[in-house]
């Protein structure tokens, strides 16, 4: 919407702020900002992801390593929720890494949900290995 009215330069700006988000245990919406905005330039430019996240100005690395945070937050918002707020009843401040790994191993019982949510276009194109959702 945003752009439709300001053009690509409010774009740019927003992405910008978002991406200067510090991103931490206790806030994970700078994390699915990115994730959303790729996926949505990739509905809206029906591009490839590479080319997204270039448009996004996001790096593969950053995406890929809190995918699991995003995926889960899609596919199972409760879920992710109650693993969000368990770590940090647990831990106080929990890390990102920490809740990363819980989404991931959770993700293994959504993988063929996962696999037609990323046809369908609702996630992004990330096929991970096996070693994805067991963290080893």
């Amino acid at each position: 919407m945003i752009d439709k009215i300001f053009g690509d330069a409010a774009l740019n700006d927003t992405r910008q702020f978002l991406l200067r988000l510090i991103v931490t245990g206790l806030y994970l919406g700078g994390i699915h900002a990115r994730y959303e905005g790729v996926l949505k330039i990739m509905e809206q430019r029906k591009c490839f992801l590479a080319k997204a996240m270039e448009k996004y100005g996001v790096v593969r690395n950053t995406l890929r390593g809190f995918i699991g945070i995003c995926e889960l937050k899609i596919l199972d918002r409760n879920r992710f929720n109650t693993f969000v707020s368990t770590e940090r009843e647990c831990c106080g401040k929990p890390s990102v890494k920490d809740i990363e790994l819980r989404c991931r191993a959770a993700l293994s019982e959504y993988r063929a949900q996962s696999k037609r949510s990323k046809e369908e276009g609702r996630l992004l194109p990330f096929f991970p290995t096996e070693s994805f959702y067991t963290g080893k």
